[in-house]
């Protein structure tokens, strides 16, 4: 069976929980197996993905979903943040692929938009990396 890695943030643990419910209910519909593995921060998702790539090599796991959420702050932390987690992930799927990748780190101004986009973002995002491997395995 194949399986997905889905590697998320611990900030915003309420909201990550409600990203991981979706998406879970997603892939265990598609009859796909997933790990899980949990970040720190942004910065550090593609990181901690391509440890779990290498330390896993004996599953081969056909993608990967990348769930966070980066709230701009007050400070320009937030572009920082948001342009190397974002450059590190698009890194990681020219460096691997042969594995679906989705990144689902929602970038927002503020709580307003987290809600309007959570859901529909996160189910969206995970059919979409199902529909990827597919597309990789055909």
């Amino acid at each position: 069976m194949n399986k997905i890695l889905i590697v998320h943030t611990s900030w915003y643990s309420e909201q990550i929980a409600e990203m991981m419910n979706i998406a879970t209910t997603v892939i265990s519909e598609n009859e796909y197996e997933y790990i899980v593995a949990c970040a720190p921060g942004a910065i550090e998702l593609a990181a901690l993905a391509k440890y779990q790539i290498n330390k896993n090599e004996s599953l081969f796991f056909s993608g990967i979903l990348f769930m966070g959420i980066v709230l701009r702050g007050e400070t320009t932390h937030y572009d920082l943040v948001t342009n190397e987690t974002f450059r590190s992930i698009g890194d990681l799927a020219l460096t691997y692929p042969n594995i679906s990748i989705i990144n689902n780190v929602l970038c927002v101004e503020n709580s307003d938009q987290l809600i309007k986009r959570l859901k529909i973002n996160t189910k969206n995002n995970t059919q979409a990396l199902i529909e990827l491997i597919n597309e990789k395995s055909s």
